[in-house]
Parts: structure tokens; C-alpha cells; sequence
């Protein structure tokens, strides 16, 4: 059996930017339908790193954007990280297998949490099924990234699930 060598580091990054990039990309159609560009990164920076609880929703600011674009990629390389370490050690310790269903689970929660927590006063630019949508996708872009990476997860799901 050939043996596969898997760089934590190359498939942490680039399951984060791909994360990144799809909820990115989400609100941007979304900003774009709506006639209002990088709306969605201004509020969610004027609110979450800057504090403002009630930001203007006519206002796109530049230095918002620009500081949650930064931490928001920060946040998903974090995460990108953390799923391919779970997904190195699924392959050989069953346990961790359990581990990918509840770190989607904690994904979703984590992110719908926040948004209704800190974004009560954006007057309703982030509808709850918007947020589930663009994180459903980055994770199954996340998740089908490393599917494709890891063919011994692969045949150990199919040989024995959550483990013996």
C-alpha cells in the first residue's frame, strides 16, 4: 500500500482560504443583488471589531471592509487548520471521526450564535438562513477539498464508521 504524505500546513491553508472565499463570495452576490457592494463586510467590521452596535447601513467603510476582510480570512485559516488536523487523525483514531460531525455542528451554531448576538442592530441585513447558506457551502467546499485529499478516510468510513 502506497503510503500519501499530507502537508497540515499546505491543506489547513487552503481549506481555510477556500472557506474564506465561498462566504466571501456568498455576500458579495448577496451585497450585489441587493445594489449595495461590500456592504456585508462593512457592517459586520463597524460591528464586531469596531464596536458600533448600530452602524449605517448607507455607509460602506472602506477601513471596515478592509479590517474583517483581514479577520474573517484569519478566522477560516484558523478553522482550515483545525478540520485538517481532524481529518489527519480520523484516518487512524476513529474518535476523531465523531470529532468532524461536531466541529460542523459547533461550525454552524458558532456563526448563526454570533450573528444573532452582535447583529441585532443592522436592521435585518443578515437574515439566518444567508448565514446557514454561505457556511453550509464553505464547509462542504472545505469538506469535499479534503475528500478528495484523503482517500484512507475514504475506505476507513467504509470499513467502519465511528470505529469498532
Amino acid at each position: 500500500m502506497t503510503r500519501h504524505r499530507h502537508s497540515l500546513a499546505k491543506e489547513g491553508t487552503t481549506t481555510g482560504l477556500l472557506g474564506a472565499a465561498v462566504v466571501a463570495l456568498w455576500f458579495l452576490a448577496t451585497d450585489l443583488v441587493r445594489g449595495e457592494p461590500f456592504l456585508t463586510p462593512s457592517l459586520l467590521g463597524q460591528v464586531l471589531l469596531f464596536g458600533n452596535l448600530g452602524p449605517d447601513p448607507a455607509l460602506v467603510d472602506p477601513v471596515s471592509v478592509l479590517a474583517y476582510t483581514a479577520f474573517h480570512v484569519g478566522a477560516f485559516l484558523l478553522f482550515g487548520f483545525i478540520v485538517a488536523e481532524f481529518v489527519h487523525l480520523a484516518v487512524r483514531q476513529p474518535v476523531f471521526r465523531f470529532g468532524l460531525l461536531v466541529l460542523f455542528c459547533a461550525f454552524e451554531v458558532v456563526f448563526v450564535g454570533v450573528a444573532v448576538m452582535f447583529l441585532e442592530g443592522t436592521d435585518g441585513h443578515f437574515p439566518i438562513g444567508s448565514i446557514l447558506g454561505a457556511n453550509t457551502l464553505a464547509a462542504l467546499a472545505m469538506g469535499s477539498y479534503l475528500w478528495r485529499r484523503h482517500p484512507a478516510l475514504k475506505r476507513e468510513l467504509a470499513r467502519a464508521p465511528l470505529g469498532s
